[in-house]
């Protein structure tokens, strides 16, 4: 593979990445500022973790994979303190990412689901948004480093 085309892959699909927990996090906070109106929390909440699993999670993996193919094809980190952050601290979070977010999210969706009122389930919901916006917070330091090269 050329890395022209590595690099493009791995650019969209982390732009598609972070938009994508974005508009999870926007649709999650919207669930719960109209629960009244009839906007119901559980299948916002249950259709944000299936988009999560089915188009985040595998996005997520898209970027790592061409971001590994890049790096070996570059030879390593090299001693240069963005490569390692990027290198090191982005791939530990890709791998938490891709492996524990669906567990997470499964446990707030089972939570949600067996809640009896809506504002049991404002909390649950407040903490994937949490989960999602920390995630939006830490590729955005990952992009930053990256494109700073300090």
């Amino acid at each position: 593979m050329d890395y022209r085309i590595a690099l493009f892959i791995h650019v969209l699909s982390m732009a598609a990445w972070f938009g994508g927990l974005a508009v999870m996090a926007v649709w999650l906070r919207k669930a719960i500022a109209n629960h009244e109106s009839g906007i119901s929390m559980t299948k916002s909440l249950q259709f944000v973790h299936n988009l999560n699993v089915r188009m985040m999670v595998p996005t997520a993996l898209l970027v790592l994979l061409a971001g590994l193919y890049l790096l070996f094809g570059q030879g390593g980190a090299g001693g240069q303190t963005w490569l390692l952050i990027k290198e090191r601290f982005g791939t530990l979070f890709l791998l938490v990412y891709i492996i524990g977010l669906p567990i997470f999210g499964g446990k707030i969706l089972k939570s949600a689901q067996a809640a009896s009122d809506a504002n049991a389930m404002v909390p649950l919901v407040k903490r994937y948004i949490l989960v999602l916006n920390v995630s939006l917070l830490i590729i955005a330091f990952i992009l930053l480093t990256a494109t700073i090269r300090f």
